[in-house]
């Protein structure tokens, strides 16, 4: 069974809060990508701005919530 978009954000979530903090752009993507989410995740990962980022939440907040256009 596929992983919902829900638990994928869940996964992303508790991945984040997992990192050493400050971290920066590379550092999140390159995390998350060892860890193989979702497609859609590591799209809006690539789209972080360059910077470094002292928490999770700090993270969470500059990841666009959708790169589908509708």
């Amino acid at each position: 069974m596929e992983p919902t978009t829900e638990d994928a954000e869940r996964e992303l979530r508790q991945l984040l809060d997992e990192l050493t903090y400050p971290a920066d752009k590379v550092s999140v993507v390159t995390c998350i990508e060892i860890r193989g989410l979702s497609t859609d995740i590591r799209r809006r990962l690539h789209h972080l701005p360059h910077r470094r980022y002292s928490s999770s939440s700090e993270v969470a907040a500059a990841l666009p919530t959708s790169l589908t256009k509708g």
